[in-house]
């Protein structure tokens, strides 16, 4: 049975395309081997004509499509036993489609494209939740996940401003700051690394000692002055447009 696994791989190179680009549901680790399943069951003995091009179509772009739908304003960073529950409603959906069911002309492009809809809901759902997550915080916090277009592991970092204290704020501030001159010694990737940080992406400068450290702490602290207030009003965690920093 040892044959099956590389002739399996090679169907996933032949459905995916040559160099596949690694995006979201492709990090997954049965990715490959799950999708080279489908290709027998594309015959054109099964479906329609016109069907079998379209599918192959969907099947082919999936990953390129995938990062193109999501349309995030955030890095697409998802913690990956989030990426894991996807795949596998993703993988459950697919192995129903093609387990030899009869559809009529147009059904299966038609399936597929709503599978993949809603595959792009659950990811762009979970990128978000996570980072909304992270930034329930006071000051600066980072988690676990992986990167949907490298697949390599990353630690996403955010700034949250729920603190309950001027003491509790000042700590954040001072970590906040630590992050920054943390980040690397390299300017250009300094530079892209800053930008990551929610509220910072517009920062042009590339190294922290050119940054206006009084005027990003007037700003984050009129941010938490608002924040405190409204939450005192609102009884919760209120939805408050954030002032972006002038670096």
């Amino acid at each position: 049975m040892g044959w099956r696994t590389p002739c399996l791989a090679l169907v996933a190179v032949l459905i995916l395309g040559p160099g596949p680009s690694w995006l979201c549901l492709q990090c997954d680790p049965n990715f490959a081997l799950r999708f080279a399943s489908y290709a027998p069951h594309l015959s054109r003995k099964s479906w329609g004509l016109g069907d079998v091009p379209a599918a192959g179509r969907r099947l082919r772009g999936w990953a390129q499509d995938t990062l193109a739908e999501l349309k995030l304003g955030v890095p697409a960073e998802i913690p990956m036993e989030k990426l894991q529950a996807i795949a596998t409603v993703v993988y459950g959906k697919l192995d129903t489609l093609f387990k030899g069911n009869t559809y009529k002309p147009g059904g299966l492009p038609e399936i597929l494209r709503s599978i993949f809809e809603e595959q792009v809901k659950l990811l762009r759902n979970a990128i978000i939740e996570s980072r909304v997550k992270c930034e329930r915080h006071c000051g600066i916090k980072q988690y676990e996940a992986v990167s949907c277009v490298t697949c390599n592991a990353t630690k996403p970092a955010c700034f949250g401003y729920n603190c309950e204290s001027s003491e509790d704020w000042e700590d954040a501030l001072k970590g906040l700051y630590e992050y920054i001159y943390s980040l690397t010694t390299n300017p250009g990737e300094w530079s892209m690394a800053l930008k990551q940080l929610p509220g910072f992406s517009h920062c042009t400068s590339t190294r922290p000692e050119n940054l206006n450290f009084t005027s990003i702490e007037s700003t984050l602290s009129k941010n938490w002055l608002n924040l405190m207030a409204l939450k005192e009003l609102e009884g919760e965690t209120p939805v408050l447009q954030l002032l972006a920093p002038i670096c």
